[in-house]
């Protein structure tokens, strides 16, 4: 597998595109008499059973119909022609980007007769080869979602696994990507009626609808048409319902409780929560309703929902904290030499150290952090409990810790038909999430807090210029916020590092993370903040056209992504302190004398930065009924991705040849620093046959198809996240160098005065998006009914994925000028 890299120390990507899909449905078949013969020019309507809005065509020279951009529901279908009977078909469902093959017998007779065929369901994909199942509302409510997040339902589909199934299983929203066909969980797209719903950054679904909202999920797992991009895993295309004339609406309520709930098998097993009183408390309330209905009959119709979720849970927690013989300096129970610092010297290449005597550290030498830490059990406290472990320390300290999680969301839709050849949809959304802790087992542990504001709104006219001739017009937006902020249910973290003796200042309350070693939980937390706000605005218009035996579609669209973000560094606001048994043989010995090994931080100051491009697709599309028994997908399908700027030029990258900064817009250089790629040309080409002898209960199927897609990357691998702009730095010190201290802050990290220091991200200049060879062959049987049985081979093969590589590491071995001198990690760099 060849892969595309963004290196030095990290690498860069881009963001994922809202492309209007399909969520409409086709009805296409061919038109014959009692002979057999093809009957042309017969007019085919199909009729909304909900809503009874009327599609109409007419059968052309070749006897074939189509009727393309059908609303998602239950259909009935009549064909009339002078001599004949009027033939009516149904009901049968139209599910999400499907295309249903209806052969309609004409039986001789009057217009006035009629002839009805009831029971109609095509149970065989005879006119696509794409792969994936599409999962109908009553399905969806039916499954019992843990947590009611219908992204699990990608989990149903072959070939789609999670290595960590419980992160879907969660009302989390940002929780939860599977692997399709071999993928990574980032190559997904999610879409909400043709707009995308993504955090473009991070590659995460950004609003999750709520179950009882949704029309139908299809989860398309490869072999798309040409209409489909910028997805190697699995296309989760979505619909929200839609009103109809009768009123129709829910109201519901799912409660989850400790009462309730079994307890978990582990949790038995250990023998620590057999009883109710030990238990957790939970208290999850999943709540909300809809109501769909018209305005004006036949003409107007609405459907509104909304859905809440109150979560929270508390109770016994355990955490790991010194014990008093280690707070006064008493190491007696550790097994390695605990060696004071203070007396070491090196001696012909040889550093030797005289050891505390009895691994008692004196109280006076103990400084720093863990002087303030130690001497008080109301910010650090003492253990109450017997510990585990070699040391029994571990889980030696029993508390109380307490989570919480809201969620309030809606949805709003509109449907008009306006005429006879004009029909309008509006829908919005508007959701807000916030989870965290609400209070941790220990005052020294972090109280993070997650938040998510969303809307989105799209706007869809869809035109009938003729009988075989429909348009399709779409503009949406989708605003995905993302929230990473701290609080300090305590009282006692903010202003945290002054109180542990560390200079500076801080931006966010806490400590910074402390790592005591042997067992011990650490003390603190880096601090990751990050606030953004991630807009794309969608513009697409696809033309349908039946033209004799082709169904042709014509498409182009475009989409503006804008990318505000404030981002600390993935070393955080408040940063690390490493301790690491280097200095003293211990290192809890090491956290005690305040000998630190590694230190980092990032940059806390709030400033933000925006990231924008365009992203343009167009496609043809061309399914081709080459008989009553074949038909082949063909399609071809070119996209451009503009290289990512920044607005005010505020990014940097690092030319790995010359080893020279490249400034945004600067010396000739171009604002995004990385070149455009112009050859994303993507054919498809299928063929789907269902040999006669077997009567249509036979359908093979076989596809081949190239996908690009570019993922988001993550904020951190950024190119404003670069000096002169950001500034992160982390520094490993060792025997060569010594130790560092807390006492100082980060004052002695290296800075940007000249030469480049620090954690710097480059972008290779001819980075290019990842392409999928996706294949697919299968074949399917109908036995009796709706009963079918299949089988399926699906092969993936992706080129220039993109990964992120550190290409400076630090070279092996010792000094090249005192071979006996084991110099530092950071100055053995290239």
């Amino acid at each position: 597998m060849r892969n595309s890299v963004l290196s030095v120390t990290l690498l860069l990507c881009i963001a994922p595109l809202a492309i209007a899909q399909t969520i409409t449905g086709t009805i296409t078949g061919t038109v014959s008499d009692a002979t057999g013969a093809v009957a042309p020019n017969v007019k085919i309507t199909a009729k909304n059973e909900a809503t009874q809005v009327q599609s109409t065509a007419t059968s052309n020279d070749s006897g074939i119909y189509t009727l393309p951009s059908l609303t998602v529901g239950n259909y009935t279908i009549s064909a009339e022609s002078t001599g004949f009977k009027k033939t009516v078909l149904g009901p049968f469902p139209i599910e999400v980007n499907q295309t249903v093959r209806l052969d309609i017998a004409l039986q001789v007779g009057n217009v006035s007769e009629s002839v009805e065929v009831v029971g109609i369901a095509p149970p065989l994909q005879t006119e696509s080869t794409q792969t994936g199942q599409t999962l109908s509302s009553k399905r969806l409510t039916d499954l019992p979602f843990n947590g009611r997040n219908v992204v699990s339902a990608i989990l149903l589909v072959p070939g789609a696994v999670q290595t960590n199934p419980g992160s879907v299983n969660t009302a989390t929203r940002f929780s939860g990507r599977a692997f399709v066909n071999g993928n990574r969980e980032q190559t997904n797209n999610f879409l909400l009626d043709g707009v995308d719903v993504n955090d473009s950054m991070d590659n995460r679904i950004g609003y999750t609808p709520s179950v009882d909202a949704l029309q139908e999920v299809q989860v398309m797992t490869g072999n798309g048409s040409s209409e489909y991009g910028n997805s190697a895993g699995a296309v989760v295309n979505m619909t929200i319902r839609s009103g109809s004339n009768a009123m129709h609406g829910t109201l519901f309520e799912f409660l989850r409780n400790d009462k309730l709930d079994a307890n978990t098998f582990f949790a038995n097993q250990n023998n620590a929560l057999t009883k109710d009183k030990q238990r957790r408390a939970l208290r999850q309330n999943i709540y909300g309703g809809t109501l769909g209905g018209r305005i004006v009959r036949d003409k107007l119709f609405y459907f509104v929902n909304y859905e809440g979720t109150q979560r929270r849970d508390s109770g016994p927690s355990q955490s790991s904290v010194a014990p008093l013989d280690w707070r006064n300096g008493d190491l007696s129970r550790l097994p390695q030499v605990i060696n004071d610092p203070a007396t070491c010297q090196v001696v012909g290449g040889t550093r030797t150290c005289q050891p505390f005597p009895n691994k008692q550290i004196p109280l006076n030498r103990i400084v720093g952090p863990a002087r303030v830490l130690l001497s008080d059990p109301a910010l650090y406290p003492l253990p109450n409990s017997t510990g585990t472990g070699a040391l029994g320390v571990v889980n030696n300290y029993s508390g109380s810790a307490a989570n919480f999680l809201k969620n309030n969301q809606g949805d709003l839709k509109v449907d008009w038909r306006a005429s006879s050849k004009d029909n309008f949809m509006f829908r919005y959304s508007q959701g807000f999430y916030t989870d965290g802790t609400q209070r941790p087992v220990l005052p020294t542990l972090a109280a993070a807090v997650k938040e998510g504001p969303t809307l989105g709104a799209v706007v869809a006219w869809t035109r009938t210029i003729s009988s075989s001739m429909v348009n399709d017009l779409r503009y949406g937006l989708t605003r995905t916020g993302i929230t990473d902020s701290f609080a300090d249910p305590f009282g006692t973290q903010t202003g945290g590092n002054a109180k542990l003796g560390i200079p500076g200042g801080q931006l966010a309350p806490g400590f910074s993370s402390l790592t005591p070693g042997e067992g011990l939980a650490n003390i603190g937390n880096n601090g990751i903040l990050s606030d953004g706000r991630d807009n794309k605005f969608h513009i697409s218009e696809t033309l349908s056209w039946s033209k004799g035996r082709h169904f042709l579609r014509f498409g182009a669209n475009g989409v503006r992504y804008q990318q505000n973000r404030f981002y600390s560094g993935n070393n955080g606001a408040l940063g690390t302190f490493g301790y690491s048994a280097l200095f003293s043989g211990s290192q809890f010995s090491d956290f005690l004398l305040d000998q630190v090994s590694s230190k980092g931080v990032g940059q806390g100051d709030g400033r933000r930065w925006g990231q924008r491009h365009w992203r343009f697709g167009t496609f043809f599309q061309d399914d081709w009924k080459v008989s009553n028994s074949l038909t082949l997908n063909l399609g071809l399908r070119w996209e451009y991705t503009q290289p990512l700027y920044e607005v005010n030029d505020l990014q940097a990258n690092v030319d790995l040849g010359t080893g020279r900064l490249r400034l945004a817009g600067k010396d000739g250089n171009s604002r995004a620093l990385y070149d455009p790629y112009y050859k994303q040309f993507m054919p498809r080409v299928g063929f789907a046959w269902s040999p006669e002898m077997f009567n249509k209960r036979l359908v093979v199927r076989a596809a081949f198809g190239l996908t690009s897609f570019l993922e988001g990357t993550g904020v951190n691998l950024r190119l404003p996240l670069n000096p002169p702009f950001f500034y992160e730095s982390n520094q490993n010190y060792d025997l060569t160098t010594g130790a560092s201290s807390s006492r100082i802050g980060f004052s002695d990290l290296p800075s940007f005065s000249g030469t480049l220091a620090g954690n710097i991200r480059t972008w290779d200049p001819d980075l290019r998006p990842q392409f999928t060879q996706q294949r697919n062959v299968s074949v399917e049987y109908l036995l009796s009914g709706n009963l079918v049985v299949s089988a399926g081979y699906v092969s993936q093969r992706a080129t220039h994925t993109i990964v992120a590589r550190d290409r400076n590491q630090p070279l092996p071995g010792p000094s090249n000028v005192n071979p006996s001198q084991w110099v530092s990690a950071q100055l053995r760099r290239p």
